[in-house]
């Protein structure tokens, strides 16, 4: 299930056990999702993001991997977006897009899943 988070489509879910960002993959916007509540009411609860810049990111051995676990009061996942590159420089789209999204949901926000 993808999540549509400031407009933009984040794919996912991605266990961070497991999700690793390869030198060789497009440079992506992550962003760190908890996933609580029933399973007929989800709740998308946004714990923290980043842009990968082109680095290498092995998610199970990330620095605030152990913040994000224990903010969690559900299933952690990590969803990605990763900028049309038909829409310029995706440097600047995902720095932009990373500065909206912590404007408008601050850690431990609510993603809405309304359409």
């Amino acid at each position: 299930m993808s999540l549509k988070i400031s407009g933009r489509l984040f794919t996912g879910p991605n266990d961070p056990a497991t999700a690793v960002v390869r030198s060789n993959h497009a440079p992506a916007v992550f962003a760190v999702v908890d996933k609580a509540g029933q399973a007929w009411d989800p709740q998308f609860r946004l714990l923290d993001l980043g842009d990968t810049g082109g680095a290498p990111v092995v998610f199970a051995e990330h620095p605030d991997l152990a913040r994000w676990t224990a903010a969690a009061e559900g299933k952690l996942s990590i969803y990605f977006h990763v900028p049309d590159p038909d829409d310029g420089d995706q440097a600047a789209q995902r720095a932009a897009l990373v500065e909206t999204i912590r404007t408008n949901w601050p850690p431990g926000g609510l993603i809405s899943t309304a359409r």
